[in-house]
């Protein structure tokens, strides 16, 4: 993903939405590693953020209303992140992110690569994803 627009629940009020134009951040980083047979996959994501949508009650220029959106759509997007690839692995058990290119290193030939069938080891995989969402600014106008 380079860019996309996301709805997150508002911090300020659980019935309304606030729309996200969402691009990756130039700090995000992959590894894998192999601890007791499973692949141990982190995901380190750095998210640039610009607020789309205001509702009348919301003053979204106040630093700590910034801060606040920051940090609630840092939880919600770690934790729709978490889902969707538990997903991918467990119930799709298919590397559709390409992990498996981070966990080549751990093999010295091509053999021993297809010897310990990464497809079949990936739905055994663990995960843990750190997020980092930077509100930059908004496209609203005051």
């Amino acid at each position: 993903m380079e860019e996309c627009i996301i709805s997150i629940p508002s911090p300020f009020d659980q019935d309304q939405v606030i729309d996200l134009y969402v691009t990756l951040g130039e700090k995000t980083k992959n590894d894998v590693k192999i601890i007791n047979g499973a692949p141990f996959i982190s995901s380190k994501v750095n998210l640039d953020v610009k607020i789309l949508s205001s509702n009348k009650n919301s003053n979204y220029f106040e630093e700590d209303n910034l801060r606040l959106i920051e940090e609630y759509a840092n939880s919600y997007i770690k934790a729709e992140l978490e889902k969707y690839l538990y997903k991918t692995s467990k119930n799709f058990e298919s590397d559709i992110d390409l992990f498996g290119r981070y966990a080549t290193k751990y093999f010295s030939t091509w053999d021993k690569w297809l010897e310990y069938n990464w497809l079949d080891n990936y739905k055994n995989a663990f995960f843990n994803v750190e997020t980092e969402v930077n509100v930059l600014s908004s496209y609203l106008i005051s």
